[in-house]
């Protein structure tokens, strides 16, 4: 058997000698760590070979007759990792699996999507799943919807497993370090740099948009992102942006229109799109057609684009690079609040700047208030004019002010220099926990035996304290806990591993404290639902209900109660799955007619009510509409009225609303573009694609849990409209 050194000076040899390159410092820290077999979390910046780092801890398992993992967030991605390690390693050492396609699952090498790591990990209790365990885009923690599989991953994982994290820049990694080590019992390394391959520059100018953008266009500082935070802005600076000359030259005009003429389609949102990219413009965010938003990607990497207006949709996960990225802007909106962008939010999309193939730095611009600009320039150029003294400077800082003043009396935000500063010095986002328990994961990772030991979360349940904090809205769980020193000697043992049981999870999970109790209250009043279903017996063991351990992403104990209770024709099926899926935006638009007409009559009826009584509302003339004009149930509506009589804590399955969108497509015969047309969603063709997507892949994993077909009928058909619009739809299945 080879010695670890040996294939350390066998990995250098091929990997770097062979090919004449030199390691860069960073790399060759993590390679010491990884042939000494410890566990490790490497986070560079995008571009720094974290692969090679992989492909180490590969071959020194695969020479020392060892298994390894390597898994990563997407199929894509899990793809092109095979590939390359069959190339490298040779392809009877390597394996892969996603959730319906497998290769090879004997060989010593596995590459897996890492739900496929999870199940593992869970599925069995008593063998680690490899000796080595790579995580690739460790970053991923921080998913929303997906983050929890990283989180439980690494609490559930043998401790005797090596565990190697490859992650993009994050900020507070030593939190994140001793978390590891406090939840596996062993220590682990950390190998961090922010030196990126081309330098990232931040400047502030007090300026217009239109006057950086001429100024980019003339030196050549283009393609360059133009951020945005809303939409409807998108289009506005898109238009703003067109009012210069043309920044492409014929020839570049030429070629994209002759590249764009078979994706675009005649109506619908093409019809704004095609003259700003024939400008050198595009527009990027997902109320665009995923087709288009592919063309405007291909096109700027081609270089044919100069400038995109984007949401921040661009800057997570889009390989989309850029020569400078613009903030006319550093406020956003939440739910109509206004707060200025987070620094792990900027450094987000500021790291678009510089690509390592074309640039020498990269250059982000922030933006002055437009406003603030307007008025001080007014007044300095005003004084310059009639000869008197100009402490520009003064000048400035007043105006600042008054804008703060201003904004603050009407509930709003501003931004200046110090405050744009405080986003450059400001951490990237540091990895804190996204798991939300649910009933899929209590009954995957288990129970402890209830009738010897009480949960948690009965007893927090019980004192309700009121000082206890709720979540946050608008993602508030991502914070930036203190950096804390990972302990010097082990502590003494847990009776328990981590992973053992879901309330042992929770204990583990990188959360607060209040937000662990908020956790385990969940965890005791999904239990007892299950309990009142019959699902888990007085132990808290599985008896029945096994469908809502498969069913993902959409309420599987309502589900379960729905399909064992009760019998549907196929129509009752569509409007089950409808009601199901949380994407109500499309819905909401093709409403807004008899919306309108709803509250036309209850403004009109409120003011006759006043006419004798002053002090009725909207609300006492809405309750009379709903009188005159009561709306009938689904059947979907009355199934759910009647599974939340049947549990005890109903509240964790509200929120769904009855919706139609499908259902009415299938009916008159419209398709896609007809849709669009009718209901004037040119600029939410992205959005009812996305919707429309969601019902097809409920209806697909229904069809795959139940076996029953009209699920099954229901996704090909809307597979079969989404195909017209985007032949890619074909190949997911």
């Amino acid at each position: 058997m080879v010695t670890p050194e040996e294939v350390e000076l066998e990995f250098y040899e091929k990997f770097f000698i062979a090919k004449n390159l030199e390691p860069y410092p960073v790399q060759e820290q993590a390679l010491g760590h990884i042939f000494k077999g410890e566990n490790l979390l490497v986070t560079v910046p995008t571009g720094t070979g974290k692969t090679l780092l992989a492909k180490a801890a590969i071959m020194l398992a695969l020479r020392t007759g060892k298994t390894a993992i390597y898994t990563t967030p997407l199929r894509a991605l899990t793809e092109e990792k095979f590939r390359e390690l069959c190339d490298d390693f040779g392809p009877e050492n390597v394996g892969f699996a996603t959730g319906d396609y497998k290769v090879n699952g004997g060989a010593p090498i596995q590459v897996l999507v890492a739900e496929i790591l999870w199940n593992r990990i869970y599925g069995d209790r008593v063998h680690a799943p490899a000796d080595v365990v790579i995580m690739d885009e460790g970053h991923y923690f921080n998913e929303p919807e997906r983050g929890y599989v990283w989180e439980q991953a690494i609490i559930g994982l043998d401790p005797r497993a090596q565990l190697i994290i490859l992650s993009a820049t994050v900020g507070y990694p030593m939190s994140f370090v001793q978390w590891c080590y406090l939840t596996r019992r062993v220590p682990m390394a950390l190998v961090q740099s922010t030196e990126r391959k081309v330098p990232l520059i931040h400047e502030w100018r007090e300026q217009y948009l239109i006057e950086v953008v001429r100024e980019l266009i003339q030196a050549g500082d283009v393609p360059a992102i133009v951020f945005s935070f809303s939409r409807k802005q998108c289009y506005e600076w898109a238009r703003l942006l067109k009012s210069c000359a043309r920044f492409v030259t014929d020839e570049e005009r030429n070629e994209i229109e002759a590249r764009i003429t078979e994706v675009l389609f005649d109506t619908g949102f093409a019809k704004e799109l095609k003259p700003l990219l024939l400008h050198g413009i595009g527009i990027h965010h997902a109320g665009i057609l995923p087709r288009y938003r592919q063309l405007v990607e291909e096109l700027t990497l081609d270089r044919l684009l100069k400038f995109v207006v984007s949401t921040e949709t661009i800057s997570a996960g889009i390989n989309l690079p850029a020569k400078r990225v613009v903030f006319p802007s550093l406020r956003k909106y939440i739910k109509s609040q206004a707060r200025l962008l987070k620094p792990s939010e900027y450094h987000q999309m500021a790291g678009r700047a510089g690509r390592p193939q074309f640039d020498t730095e990269g250059l982000a611009l922030s933006l002055g208030p437009e406003e603030v600009i307007q008025e001080f320039r007014k007044e300095i150029k005003d004084l310059k004019r009639s000869g008197r003294n100009v402490e520009e400077d003064k000048i400035r800082k007043k105006y600042y002010s008054k804008a703060k003043t201003e904004a603050r009396a009407r509930g709003d935000v501003t931004w200046d220099e110090e405050s744009w500063q405080k986003l450059v010095d400001g951490q990237p986002a540091a990895l804190y926990s996204q798991t939300k328990i649910t009933a899929e994961q209590i009954l995957a990772i288990g129970l402890p035996d209830l009738t010897i030991e009480a949960l948690p979360g009965v007893a927090l349940l019980a004192e309700a304290t009121p000082t206890d904090k709720a979540e946050d809205d608008e993602g508030a769980r991502i914070r930036q806990p203190k950096e804390a020193p990972v302990p010097a000697a082990p502590l003494a043992p847990m009776p328990k591993q981590a992973g053992d049981n879901i309330a042992t999870v929770i204990d583990n999970l990188l959360l607060e404290d209040h937000e662990k109790r908020n956790a385990h209250k969940r965890l005791a009043q999904i239990t007892a639902n299950l309990q009142a279903l019959g699902v888990l017996d007085e132990r808290g063991a599985q008896v029945k209900g096994e469908m809502i351990g498969k069913i993902r992403g959409m309420d599987g104990v309502f589900v379960y109660y729905a399909l064992l209770a009760h019998q549907y024709t196929y129509e009752e099926y569509r409007e089950l799955v409808e009601y199901l899926v949380d994407h109500d935006v499309i819905q909401k638009v093709m409403n807004r007619e008899a919306d309108d007409k709803k509250r036309q009559w209850i403004l009109q009826r409120m003011r006759e009510l006043r006419r004798e009584n002053p002090h009725v509302t909207f609300d006492d003339a809405e309750v009379e509409y709903n009188r005159e004009f009561p709306r009938v149930l689904t059947k979907s509506e009355l199934v759910h009225q009647e599974f939340l009589a049947k549990v005890p804590h109903a509240d964790l399955h509200g929120g769904k609303t009855p919706k139609d969108v499908w259902a009415k497509m299938e009916e008159s015969g419209l398709g896609f573009l007809d849709v669009v047309e009718k209901f004037e969603l040119e600029r939410e063709e992205g959005s009812l694609f996305t919707y429309l997507a969601r019902v097809m892949k409920a209806a697909k994993m229904l069809r795959e849990v139940t076996s029953i077909d009209d699920f099954g009928i229901l996704e090909g058909k809307i597979r079969k409209v989404l195909a017209e619009i985007d032949p890619r739809v074909l190949d997911e299945k």
